[in-house]
């Protein structure tokens, strides 16, 4: 598990990219769900905190992500690719959900952020802030998902190339050490 989440180099097979996105995609939940209820009581002790954890999980991304690539005999910089999909996908799902899991309240609070911003009063904007995080929580665990099945079903798709290449043997074969 140390490899398939914390070494860029090498290649995965698909099976073993699966069980990296699915352990990502639980800490990204977890992550986010921690950050909404706990950030606000951490003030800016927590969000150091929240920072490192989050490049943290931007770089187990990227080891999961390029060892696949890698695999399919390219390069792990198509990530920025799967980050640019994952951003469309995430604005899509947004706007099209966005309204829905806000509701009433979640306009209230939004139209109120926006009046206290034009005031200067950022200590009332910073708690409506944080209740439009919670009123929109499940629609980023939905996102959440969403972009790892879709994006991981692109990426876990792509053909293993059969020989070995600049980024190593074939995944269990003789050639390859256990991983």
């Amino acid at each position: 598990m140390n490899y398939l989440l914390f070494n860029p180099t090498g290649r995965i097979l698909k099976n073993r990219f699966w069980q990296g996105l699915v352990v990502l995609t639980v800490a990204s939940i977890i992550f986010r769900a921690v950050q909404v209820y706990l950030g606000p009581a951490l003030g800016m002790g927590g969000g150091l905190l929240f920072f490192l954890v989050g490049l943290a999980l931007i770089y187990v991304e990227i080891c999961v992500y390029a060892k696949r690539f890698h695999d399919a005999g390219t390069t792990g910089w198509w990530i920025l690719a799967v980050w640019v999909g994952s951003f469309i996908l995430s604005m899509v799902l947004n706007g099209l959900f966005g309204p829905i899991f806000l509701g009433e309240e979640g306009a209230a609070v939004q139209q109120e952020v926006a009046e206290r911003l034009a005031q200067g009063d950022w200590a009332i904007a910073l708690e409506g802030a944080e209740r439009i995080a919670e009123l929109t929580l499940p629609l980023t665990i939905l996102t959440l998902v969403v972009n790892a099945v879709v994006l991981g079903f692109i990426v876990g798709s792509l053909a293993t190339e059969p020989r070995t290449n600049k980024h190593g043997p074939v995944p269990g074969t003789q050639d390859d050490e256990f991983r």
